[in-house]
């Protein structure tokens, strides 16, 4: 009696530090959270404001189905897939409107750019949609980070705001490789060419500030 309990107590411990081992195993398993950000630089220094108009920017829109900050892969023409161990470190409409504001604070097309948290009267109002935000996995050989936004610059006009200027912008962005480290980096300089020309069709607008009717 006293041998089969002995035995029962070994089997017990043997379970026991496989079940532990068996955990420790199965964790490592699974890859740890990476986290991400997009950075959009400037190759111009800083241009000095020659415009007294103050520019507003909106909280940016993002479809439906790149809203969350899971990023997103397209496999197939109607096949997309999630990736939750690899996301944007905050939403992706709000940090794109942070690189919007950045860049633009930096073209010196306005005299001020504010976030839209600020009290302060705008002389125009910036709105963007993002419509596609997705890498382009399709292609084992090629892959792209896609990026599509939508402008719409508004002069703040209490009778009736007047949009002075829309137009969508897409970049494909080839990639180094197949990581979700290279699609970050390519969303980025796919942002930084999308702001660039960007900058350029505002230079043709009338940006200047004054009175609001």
């Amino acid at each position: 009696m006293k041998t089969k309990t002995l035995m029962v107590i070994f089997i017990g411990n043997m379970a026991l530090n496989f079940l532990m081992t068996g955990c420790v195993t199965v964790d490592r398993l699974y890859p740890e959270k990476q986290f991400f950000v997009l950075n959009a630089f400037r190759n111009e220094k800083p241009s000095p404001s020659k415009s007294d108009a103050v520019l507003k920017i909106q909280r940016f829109r993002v479809s439906s189905r790149f809203e969350g900050k899971c990023f997103v892969y397209r496999q197939g023409d109607l096949n997309y897939e999630s990736d939750f161990y690899n996301e944007f470190l905050i939403s992706p409409g709000v940090m794109i409107a942070e690189e919007v504001n950045k860049w633009l604070t930096q073209s010196g097309l306005f005299q001020h750019v504010i976030s839209s948290s600020s009290l302060i009267e705008p002389t125009f109002y910036l709105e963007g949609v993002v419509s596609t935000l997705y890498g382009d996995y399709r292609s084992n050989h090629s892959p792209e980070a896609v990026l599509e936004v939508q402008f719409f610059l508004v002069r703040n006009v209490s009778a009736r705001p007047v949009v002075v200027f829309e137009k969508t912008y897409r970049q494909e962005t080839a990639l180094k490789e197949k990581s979700p480290a290279a699609l970050a980096e390519g969303w980025s300089r796919s942002l930084e060419h999308i702001l660039s020309q960007f900058e350029s069709n505002l230079k043709t607008c009338e940006l200047k500030g004054g009175k609001t009717y």
